[in-house]
């Protein structure tokens, strides 16, 4: 019996090791808790930087925005930015393959082909960042909102030197771009007001 004692000790100990290493981890694993901060949805999109009108109309067509909290607002926002990127790319999918397109030269054709991509990307990134949010992974979800608007923008900018590109994409790239600023705008509101 006395030689038992010393395993008895030894699993005592490597059981409290274990249990606090447990504890441990799944503190750093939680989410973190949202701030308490709450704007509404006229206060949230007064933050939004020169897209306010486009903001409140985006938001306020959902209507659980009336009683959302912050967090709620950035959902729905990077939502509206995800939807309406994937609008796009659906249409650059169907410019791709329309024959009857005038002048559709090569550069055209790849500027389309680029932009489909990009777009896809950018759905993908901001679908990444709604996960993010709902975990409370809020940097991160900023971070995929920015990569987001970065490939607009990078759209944007590949295909400015090809005719009749204004006529097609630019109305598009603008709106998803806005709105994946106010998105961004939001969704920095949960760690409280801007300094």
């Amino acid at each position: 019996m006395a030689s038992g004692t010393p395993y008895t000790a030894v699993g005592v100990i490597f059981l409290s090791v274990f249990l606090v290493a447990a504890a441990s981890a799944g503190r750093t694993a939680a989410p973190a808790a949202a701030p308490s901060s709450k704007y509404s949805l006229e206060e949230a999109c007064e933050q939004t930087a020169g897209h306010e009108d486009l903001c409140v109309e985006t938001l306020s067509a959902d209507p659980s925005s009336k009683t959302a909290d912050t967090t709620g607002l950035a959902r729905l926002a990077i939502q509206a930015a995800q939807r309406n990127a994937s609008e796009t790319a659906t249409y650059l999918s169907s410019i791709y393959d329309d024959d009857s397109l005038e002048n559709k030269t090569a550069q055209l054709q790849q500027c389309l082909e680029n932009c489909g991509e990009r777009y896809e990307s950018a759905v993908e990134q901001l679908s990444d960042a709604t996960s993010a949010l709902d975990t409370g992974a809020y940097s991160e979800s900023e971070e995929l909102v920015v990569a987001s608007q970065a490939e607009v923008r990078l759209c944007q900018r590949g295909c400015q030197a090809v005719p009749n590109h204004r006529n097609i994409l630019s109305a598009r790239n603008r709106n998803v771009d806005q709105l994946c600023s106010i998105a961004l705008a939001i969704t920095k509101l949960i760690h409280g007001p801007p300094s």
